[in-house]
């Protein structure tokens, strides 16, 4: 039968990849971790893959030696595995038994002595090259491909279904960022909101060619396409969505477990206040309606962060208003009146006389615009406050500064609130003061939704050649550096030292210290054997006689019967009493006898499977 094969890598992943918890972790202690996957020997093959020159042969183990693993991990641990299936795995499991398809090739042992780097540079380029030349016909081409592509899927960490899930959330989150944009800009009046039940009027024939293009127009605009540039001198050429009110919560904690929390920053802006007025450049305009509040906790005023970032609670900018006191028992209250009317805007200080919750609410009810930088954490400290803001109706929504500029720049990966206000060209002073980045944080909304439309519109193209202009300076830097290291080290003159002893030639000081550490655990596992044997011949001593010894036969266990075990009978006998085939009159000391049978159970117990035990007159004697 053609013999399977397995990639190495596929092998060595499989606990990981195709295991669940705790079977995955107790296979990995039991066989693979700690370097015991490699020492446990394995025999290599390599095939060239033909899936190009950059692409490297390909390592195999034979399946029948997988399935020996399992076999192990069986009786030792009780579990019972099986290779993946061919439909979740196509590659894990290969066989190589079409016509004139290359074959995998004899590369040597893997053990805790030799690394998979030196086995693999004993692959020669003469071999490779034969395997290049194999004239495969397209179909068989096709399918040795398609297996190849498999093996080397199998060896990767994530399977293509995991990739793709990636990808695809990946893909979802960038879309939402956009979307989440888009809308902060309808809110702000700077984009329009789409009607999509408008007819597109180059499928309607009615409409004279005179009005075609001003139709057009009209349906781009409905549809949000092609608009027209933004005027950031004059006021927001749309409706603002909902006339909601922008809300910006900020919480600071101490740094150190249980991580109380030491300041609560607020900040409002009200589209209402925006009407009419151009934002300006970036927003600076609009900027300034903004209205911030500051509260400390006076039970944890003496806190202040130090090791991970610089606190500043006592720097709450003046340009945004004077700090307030609060208590803990406060909190919620105060929180909750910074949601009512007149929201922020109040910058007088609170009166601790006064009863906030007897405060009234004056107007209609507005619909609010949650805002905050890295919005889930502030939420988070804010219920561990007693306040949770998703029980307001009225939220229609939370914004994140941080989507928001991802969204603006095409960034995978989110920014720091200090990094985006130096983008926008804004000066932010005093950073982690909650009532500082509040006032901040919807400083970079404007400024991110407004830059967005009035930046180009499609920035992919730049974007693209800058980076692969890095990548191509990080691939050049690195091949100046891989050169100046063989430069080093390979200079003209010398004439190598002295000789390398022969058992430190590629030996790498992991493997010596492995290799020690064996050493040290047969030395003491030398050293319980022969503190167990003096144990045992106390026991003997003390509990068996000689005339039992004499009168009872011994018996091997496990034993199936037949000249085998008679033997092993016969000389136990022999080596007890002191009998021996050519002298039945001598007889040797108890002691010597007891020693003698000791080294013969040593040599030849494990032959015959199993230990031997006394008869049922004496105690089974341990570790037998």
């Amino acid at each position: 039968m053609e013999r399977e094969f397995c990639p190495l890598g596929a092998v060595n992943k499989w606990p990981y990849k195709f295991l669940q918890q705790p079977d995955s972790e107790t296979i990995s202690k039991a066989f693979f971790a700690a370097g015991q996957f490699r020492s446990r020997g394995w025999t290599l093959y390599y095939i060239n893959t033909l899936l190009g020159t950059a692409r490297k042969p390909l390592i195999l183990v034979p399946a029948d030696e997988v399935q020996a693993l399992f076999d192990d991990i069986k009786q030792e641990l009780g579990l019972i595995v099986y290779f993946p299936s061919s439909k979740r795995e196509p590659g894990f499991l290969l066989s190589f038994t079409e016509e004139g398809v290359p074959r995998p090739r004899y590369l040597g042992r893997l053990d805790f002595e030799h690394s998979l780097d030196e086995m693999e540079a004993k692959i020669t380029s003469h071999h490779l090259a034969q395997d290049e030349n194999h004239r495969l016909d397209d179909r068989s081409f096709a399918a040795f491909k398609k297996k190849m592509e498999a093996a080397v899927q199998a060896t990767n960490q994530k399977s293509k279904n995991q990739r793709d899930k990636k990808k695809k959330d990946r893909v979802s989150s960038k879309h939402g960022w956009c979307e989440q944009l888009k809308r902060t800009q309808c809110y702000l009046g700077i984009r329009p909101r789409a009607d999509p039940g408008l007819p597109d009027p180059v499928q309607d024939d009615d409409i004279p060619p005179r009005e075609l293009e001003a139709a057009i127009k009209r349906y781009n605009l409905a549809q949000c396409i092609n608009l027209p540039d933004l005027d950031v001198s004059q006021p927001a050429p749309f409706p603002f969505q909902s006339s909601v009110i922008f809300i910006c919560v900020d919480v600071e904690a101490y740094e150190k477990e249980p991580r109380p929390i030491t300041e609560i920053g607020i900040s409002t802006l009200d589209t209402n206040d925006l009407v009419g007025l151009p934002p300006g450049e970036r927003g600076m305009a609009w900027m300034k309606k903004i209205h911030s509040r500051h509260f400390r906790i006076q039970e944890t005023s003496h806190l202040h962060n130090t090791d991970f970032v610089a606190g500043c609670a006592d720097r709450f900018e003046p340009e945004f208003g004077v700090s307030e006191w609060i208590l803990m028992k406060e909190a919620p209250q105060v929180i909750a009146s910074c949601f009512r009317p007149p929201y922020s805007s109040r910058l007088d200080p609170i009166d601790d006389t006064s009863n906030v919750s007897d405060r009234e609410d004056h107007g209609p009810k507005r619909q609010l615009i949650l805002v905050g930088h890295d919005i889930k954490m502030d939420i988070d400290y804010l219920r561990k406050l007693g306040y949770d803001v998703s029980n307001l109706s009225n939220i229609i929504e939370a914004l994140d500064t941080a989507d928001l500029w991802r969204a603006w720049k095409h960034e995978q990966n989110p920014t720091k609130l200090g990094s985006i206000l130096l983008e926008l060209e804004l000066v932010g002073w005093n950073l982690h003061n909650a009532g500082n980045d509040a006032a901040y944080t919807l400083q970079c909304l404007l400024g991110i939704a407004i830059s967005a439309r009035t930046s180009p519109r499609n920035p992919n193209s730049s974007q693209l050649t800058n980076r692969t202009q890095a990548l191509e300076r990080e691939a050049r830097d690195r091949a100046k550096e891989e050169a100046d290291e063989w430069a080093a080290a390979d200079q003209e003159g010398g004439d190598g030292g002295p000789p390398k002893p022969l058992d430190r030639i590629g030996w790498p000081a992991e493997a010596e210290a492995e290799a020690k550490k064996r050493a040290d655990k047969i030395k003491n596992d030398e050293a319980k054997r022969a503190e167990r044997r003096a144990l045992d011949m106390k026991e003997l001593k003390a509990g068996i006689r000689k005339e039992d010894i004499k009168s009872e036969p011994w018996v091997a266990d496990e034993v199936g019967g037949g000249e085998a075990g008679n033997k092993v009978d016969n000389d136990i006998g022999k080596a007890i009493t002191g009998v021996g085939e050519e002298d039945n009159e001598g007889e040797v000391s108890f002691e010597q006898g007891i020693t003698d049978r000791l080294a013969l159970l040593e040599g030849e117990g494990a032959a015959v499977g199993g230990g031997v035990k006394l008869p049922a007159m004496g105690s089974n004697i341990r570790g037998w």
